[in-house]
């Protein structure tokens, strides 16, 4: 009974602050803008990886942070394309919400790609984890070629 009176009150108080469901859809750039700066932690955190098995920077105790990093991001993924944010600068297509199913493939071959990638960045084995990075590019340009514009410089 307490619980119930608690999360009626907390509802009932977020009511009055006009925080309704209809509110926590996108309405501005401001959800875009998110969206973009999700984006581009995937591209800093995919080319500090790609850089680090190169050899070409020698940060290689540095590679598990950053794949959970792009595991966090792969989560987030799922949430940053809201219904009404298909406005303005964007490089993300119609197609995103015309074809949800399809789109949420997509977010999930992404996150099941930096998960496991997770579990090999700390190996040391360069060769599982060149395999599971180049796998991980694969569905980033597997949703790039069906769901992002020709991106802009």
């Amino acid at each position: 009974m307490k619980t119930t009176a608690l999360t009626l009150g907390a509802l009932a108080f977020a009511m009055g602050l006009g925080l309704s469901p209809a509110a926590t859809q996108a309405d501005d750039e401001g959800a875009i803008k998110h969206r973009q700066a999700v984006m581009k932690a995937v591209g800093g955190n995919m080319g500090a990886m790609v850089a680090i098995l190169k050899g070409q920077v020698g940060f290689m105790e540095d590679m598990p942070l950053h794949a959970r990093a792009m595991n966090d991001l792969a989560q987030i993924s799922a949430r940053i394309f809201p219904q009404g944010s298909d406005f303005g600068e964007t490089d993300a297509k119609e197609a995103i919400w015309e074809k949800p199913d399809a789109f949420k493939q997509r977010v999930q071959a992404f996150q099941d790609a930096a998960a496991a990638l997770t579990k090999v960045a700390g190996s040391g084995d360069k060769g599982a984890i060149g395999g599971a990075i180049g796998n991980l590019g694969k569905s980033c340009k597997g949703c790039h070629d069906d769901f992002r514009k020709e991106h802009r410089h």
